[in-house]
C-alpha cells in the first residue's frame, strides 16, 4: 500500500508535464471511413459529454448481433477481447482472438465504420499473478561482490512484445484504437502498467492516424489510483467500471447503486474518489451495467439476506418473463435498481431475489454522468438488452444530449 501511495503521488505531480494525444479532453474524432450506409446510430449528433461506449464480448459476436448493432447508437464499439500468454505474445488460440480476427470480426468492423462509428480492440488481463508477471518492475542489475555490476543484464519487460503485437493487430484489422482492461494488479506493477500504456501510444498513434487508447478501471479497490496511472500513460479515455458493487458472494443489492443502502461504495462515492485523486472528468466514461444479479434469499423482502451465492442475470435471456403481462417489478429508487422476487421451484426452499437495471433505473445514472462533466458513458455489455423496449431510447436520448429531460413525464414506465 505504501508503494502504491508513493507512486500515485509521483504520478499526480507529473500529470501536467506528460503530453497526451490531441484527442484527450475532447470528443474522439470519427474514423475516416465514409458513412455510405448511414443508420440511426450514425445520424445522431454527439454533443459534448454524450459519447457512448459499448463493450461487445466475443460470446455475443454473431450474425444476429451484427444485424442488431445498426440501431444501437454507440460512438465506439469495444471488441472484447484478446489476451496475452505468459511470454507476452497474443494468445491466438483464445476464442475472443479467433472471433475478432475472423469473418464475424471483419464484418463488425467494416459495418461499424460504414455507420461512422469507431472500433477498438480490447486487451484484457486479469489476476494478481498474471498482471504481476506482465507489468511487474524489471529486476535492477545486481551489484557484484566488490560493489560493481556483475555480468547479468536486465531482460526487457514481457509487455514489450504485447505492445508490438497489439499495434500490429490493430493495423491489420483497420480499427481505430485499443482499450486496455487490466484488473487485479499489484501495487509494484503500476509503474510497468503506465509504461505499457505509454509505449502503446507511442507505437499506435504513428501507425493509425487519430488512434485512441482507453483504459478500464475499477469503481473501487484501487480503481481511482489505477486511473491515475493510466492517465500518466497518456490514455484518451478512462472507462470507470461503475458496476460490481454487489456480486455473487455479497449481500443482495444493485449492481450499480446510485446510493448505497448499507455501508460501502456506490456510484457517487466512486465519482468523488476519482475526482479526489485528480482524474480529469472530461476524460472519463461512466460505465454502467446491462445485467443484474439474482440470489437465493431467506425472505421475499427488499434487502433480505442471501441463503447462497448469486448468479449473473442477463435481461435478454429472460425476455418472456419481462414482457409477460403478469410481470411486476418494484424499483428501489435509493439504489436505483429494479427488484423482484420469485419463489424457488423446490417447495419450501425459499425465494430468489433479482436486482437489475432497466431503462428507468439507468436514467438517473446517465444524468449523473452528465452532471459530473464526464466525456460520456458506456455499457457492459451490448447485447444483454437486445429485444427489450426502452433501452435504445435511453441511449439515443443520451447521445442527443437530452438525457436530463428524457423520461421526466413517464418516470413510472418500466
Amino acid at each position: 500500500m505504501r508503494v502504491r501511495r508513493r507512486l500515485i503521488a509521483a504520478l499526480a505531480i507529473s500529470l501536467a508535464m506528460i503530453p497526451v494525444s490531441p484527442a484527450a479532453g475532447s470528443p474522439i474524432p470519427a474514423p475516416p471511413a465514409a458513412a455510405s450506409q448511414a443508420t440511426n446510430a450514425a445520424e445522431l449528433s454527439t454533443p459534448a459529454g454524450s459519447e457512448l461506449y459499448g463493450y461487445l464480448p466475443y460470446w455475443e459476436m454473431n450474425a444476429t448481433m451484427a444485424a442488431y448493432l445498426p440501431v444501437v447508437p454507440l460512438t465506439t464499439i469495444g471488441l472484447f477481447s484478446v489476451t496475452a500468454t505468459a511470454a507476452g505474445a497474443l494468445d491466438h488460440g483464445q476464442l475472443g482472438y479467433r472471433r475478432i480476427t475472423g469473418q464475424i470480426g471483419a464484418r463488425l468492423i467494416a459495418e461499424a465504420h460504414a455507420r461512422g462509428q469507431r472500433v477498438e480492440i480490447v486487451f484484457s488481463s486479469f489476476g494478481w499473478t498474471a498482471n504481476g508477471s506482465l507489468f511487474g518492475l524489471a529486476q535492477q542489475d545486481d551489484l557484484g561482490p566488490m560493489g560493481g555490476p556483475d555480468d547479468r543484464t536486465t531482460p526487457p519487460p514481457v509487455w514489450q512484445r504485447t505492445v508490438a503485437e497489439l499495434v500490429a493487430l490493430a493495423v491489420r484489422l483497420h480499427v481505430d484504437g485499443i482499450n486496455v482492461d487490466v484488473e487485479e494488479i499489484p501495487g509494484d506493477a503500476y509503474e510497468g502498467y503506465t509504461a505499457f500504456l505509454a509505449a502503446l501510444g507511442e507505437q499506435l498513434r504513428p501507425a493509425i492516424p487519430q488512434a485512441s487508447i482507453g483504459a478500464a478501471t475499477m469503481a473501487a479497490n484501487g480503481g481511482p489510483e489505477l486511473a491515475v496511472a493510466a492517465i500518466a500513460g497518456g490514455v484518451d479515455r478512462i472507462f470507470l467500471m461503475g458496476y460490481g458493487y454487489h456480486w455473487s458472494g455479497s449481500n443482495p443489492g444493485a449492481t450499480a447503486p446510485l446510493n448505497r443502502a448499507e455501508a460501502g461504495p456506490d456510484l457517487r462515492t466512486s465519482i468523488e474518489a476519482y475526482a479526489a485523486v485528480g482524474v480529469p472528468a472530461d476524460r472519463i466514461l461512466l460505465g454502467l451495467p446491462l445485467y443484474g444479479m439474482s440470489w437465493p434469499v431467506l425472505s421475499p423482502e427488499l434487502g433480505a439476506p442471501r441463503s447462497g451465492n448469486g448468479q449473473t442475470w442477463v435481461p435478454r435471456t429472460h425476455i418472456k418473463t419481462l414482457l409477460s403481462s403478469a410481470f411486476a417489478s418494484s424499483p428501489d429508487w435509493l439504489e436505483s435498481t429494479e427488484f423482484f422476487v420469485t419463489p424457488d421451484p423446490a417447495p419450501g426452499v425459499g425465494w430468489h431475489a433479482t436486482y437489475y437495471d432497466s431503462p428507468r433505473t439507468l436514467l438517473p445514472k446517465l444524468r449523473l454522468a452528465r452532471a459530473s462533466g464526464y466525456a460520456g458513458a458506456g455499457f457492459w455489455a451490448i447485447g444483454y438488452e437486445r429485444g427489450l423496449p426502452g433501452y435504445l431510447e435511453v441511449m439515443r436520448a443520451f447521445r442527443q444530449g437530452d438525457i436530463v429531460a428524457f423520461g421526466r413525464s413517464r418516470a413510472g414506465d418500466r
